[in-house]
């Protein structure tokens, strides 16, 4: 994406993603809830998709797993509008921030941590999101839990994006 007009959309909520891309226009980074909106980023980024689209720049956004199952529909409103963007399933299948939180309550404390995970993981079974974006019509592969996997499937899915299409790719990653 370095060589395209980009957006990160919903970077308040990695500012990890500040590192790895310096911003050097005002557009490079948008979309922030200011109060951390549960179930903000999808439909916050699309709401930076649409705006990006007439301007002929590439949105793209990591997309947390949990935030997701909030508004899934998003997606079908992505797919049915043709608006073009990139979600990169950040897919630690929990609600990890509840999860550290728990963890940190239960040492403060002086409780067992091993309960953080109940109501607060997304296993048993596991959300495949590629197939819940294709349900809705949306192009998306996944989940790639292989690193060497990454890159081919990031090659086809801005492909889709750049072609006027939403796409998301399921990345099954490990938690904090």
């Amino acid at each position: 994406m370095r060589n395209e007009p980009w957006s990160l959309a919903v970077s308040d909520r990695i500012p990890w993603a500040r590192r790895l891309w310096p911003a050097a226009e005002y557009h490079h980074m948008l979309g922030g809830s200011g109060a951390q909106g549960v179930g903000y980023a999808a439909p916050g980024a699309l709401g930076v998709a649409l705006a990006n689209k007439t301007r002929g720049r590439f949105t793209v956004t990591f997309q947390p797993d949990g935030d997701l199952m909030y508004s899934p529909g998003v997606l079908w409103t992505a797919a049915h509008h043709r608006i073009p963007i990139l979600y990169v399933m950040h897919n630690n299948r929990a609600y990890h921030q509840e999860v550290m939180h728990v963890q940190r309550m239960t040492a403060l404390h002086d409780r067992n941590p091993r309960g953080a995970r109940i109501g607060t993981v997304i296993e048993d079974p596991a959300i495949d999101f590629a197939k819940l974006a294709q349900s809705m019509g949306m192009w998306a592969e996944g989940p790639i839990d292989d690193p060497a996997k990454l890159g081919p499937a990031l090659a086809r899915a801005v492909a889709v994006v750049k072609s006027g299409q939403p796409a998301l790719l399921d990345v099954v990653c490990q938690g904090r």
